[in-house]
């Protein structure tokens, strides 16, 4: 190809990219601002419309304080898509010391790289360039592992097909971006990565955008998503009554490792048609968290129980279904808002009082 022309090619890529990251943020902020999942796109569109302001044809002519300026806020980019991929997967996301942690370690490199290219040159710059590569890799593979280990206990559609989606487009970016290095030139590397990583991904996120309500960034309906009455389909009912019947009456939630596939097996009805009836009619977004309802109600009353005092936390734990001690600790603190210990010593001592 005539070098002119892979020059012209070039800068146009370089140019529509930059123009789309523009009309992301615009209506990102425009339209999901109000929620966390929005404003982590925010961050992550502007960061990243910066970061390419930098980097297209003539970035060199912007005035020094301005473009110094946008590399600074084009280095968190890597942190604020790992953030935003995991409250699209998690409903109780939130940012807590170790996301922090992970964002610092995915900013060194950038922010390393960015300094000297602004003429500034660290002591340490040369262990970053031998090891910079390894945090963005523990990223996505994070990322990789989050949204396919959970997939499974994922009730709401929506999001168990973009858990996919996501992680073919960061797969497929991550192999057009392994691929141009290997290639020689100054404008073919460029032109790959822009064409084939990262324009179309603009493209799908712009269609996504232009759709977009805050609740759909968050899977949920636009109706209330979680009814304060079960809301059954007529043509469920059979099936809620059999599901109701196996949870209360044949307490199937003490069962370890329950999944919803073995649920479904137990019921002998499709794995994808009791998912419907806990997530569209019984307004649960996560089978987990289904099942820790009933295991923790079940818990309490062992907890609360004088008679079982000399009982272990983990001897109730495991007796309740929760697959670890660690585990029990976490969703008891999260949902009844103190520990176990402290739950059963008020208990108890509230019983002995009456």
């Amino acid at each position: 190809m005539p070098t002119n022309l892979l020059t012209f090619v070039d800068i146009s890529l370089a140019f529509g990219s930059l123009t789309l990251f523009v009309m992301g943020t615009v209506l990102a902020i425009r339209d999901a601002r109000h929620t966390l999942q929005g404003r982590l796109l925010i961050g992550l569109l502007l960061s990243l419309t910066l970061l390419a302001l930098t980097t297209v044809p003539g970035a060199q002519l912007l005035p020094g304080p301005l473009r110094a300026a946008a590399k600074v806020i084009g280095i968190p980019n890597l942190g604020l898509l790992w953030w935003f991929c995991l409250s699209l997967f998690r409903d109780d996301f939130r940012i807590n010391p170790l996301h922090w942690a992970g964002f610092i370690a995915l900013a060194i490199t950038p922010g390393v790289y960015a300094l000297e290219t602004i003429g500034y040159r660290l002591p340490f710059g040369g262990i970053v360039s031998q090891f910079g590569d390894i945090p963005p890799v523990l990223m996505i593979a994070h990322i990789f592992w989050t949204a396919l280990s959970e997939r499974r206990s994922d009730l709401v559609e929506p999001r168990r097909r973009a858990r996919l989606w996501i992680v073919g487009a960061l797969l497929a970016a991550l192999l057009v971006s392994l691929f141009s290095e290997t290639m020689d030139g100054d404008h073919l590397p460029t032109i790959l990565r822009n064409g084939l990583g990262v324009i179309p991904a603009q493209l799908l996120l712009l269609l996504w955008l232009t759709r977009m309500s805050p609740e759909l960034l968050q899977f949920k309906a636009l109706a209330k998503a979680v009814p304060d009455e079960p809301q059954i389909d007529p043509k469920d009912a059979s099936l809620h009554r059999r599901l109701m019947q196996a949870i209360e009456e044949e307490q199937v939630y003490l069962r370890p490792g329950l999944t919803i596939e073995g649920l479904a097996d137990l019921l002998k009805v499709p794995t994808h048609q009791l998912r419907h009836v806990i997530n569209a009619g019984m307004g649960h977004r996560n089978f987990a968290s289904f099942l820790n309802g009933y295991r923790l109600h079940h818990a309490k009353a062992a907890l609360a129980d004088s008679d079982r005092a000399r009982e272990t936390v983990l001897a109730i734990a495991y007796d309740a279904g929760f697959a670890s001690l660690q585990s029990f600790n976490r969703v008891f603190k999260d949902v009844v808002g103190q520990t176990p210990t402290d739950f059963r010593a008020a208990a108890l001592a509230s019983t002995a009082q009456n």
